[in-house]
């Protein structure tokens, strides 16, 4: 059985690799809670059950024909993973005033809490860079 640290970075390959459905869904409990802290992208943030998160992760695969995460720091405490990560994303489609094919970049602080091995809660803080 995998720790939770090495649950997260296999959380978030899979994130990176495009996954959607059950191949993404089994990373969390099924009354998981996301929520995201107000950003650029976001302006009021936004609370997502596993159903909301899945289509979000659909909308993701088609909005991006790449995304890298590069996990800058990681700390494991018990029942919470926090992580530093750094995201990049290139555009599939026109994104505001971003063409396809453009750049998106990210620093984002993720802080998951685990029941059962699995993520229950997450929540989001997106630093994008300006664009």
């Amino acid at each position: 059985m995998s720790t939770n640290a090495e649950f997260a970075r296999e959380y978030i390959k899979a994130i990176e690799d495009g996954a959607i459905g059950d191949t993404l869904a089994r990373f969390f409990t099924p009354d998981v809670v996301i929520q995201e802290m107000p950003n650029r992208v976001s302006p009021h943030g936004s609370v997502s059950n596993l159903a909301k998160a899945l289509q979000g992760a659909e909308r993701g695969r088609q909005m991006f024909k790449r995304q890298t995460y590069t996990i800058t720091n990681l700390l494991d405490q018990g029942d919470c993973v926090a992580l530093e990560v750094d995201w990049v994303g290139i555009t599939a489609m026109q994104f505001q005033n971003i063409p396809a094919g453009g750049e998106i970049r990210d620093h984002v602080a993720m802080f998951l809490f685990f029941r059962d091995g699995r993520v229950a809660r997450q929540h989001l803080y997106d630093c994008f860079e300006p664009w």
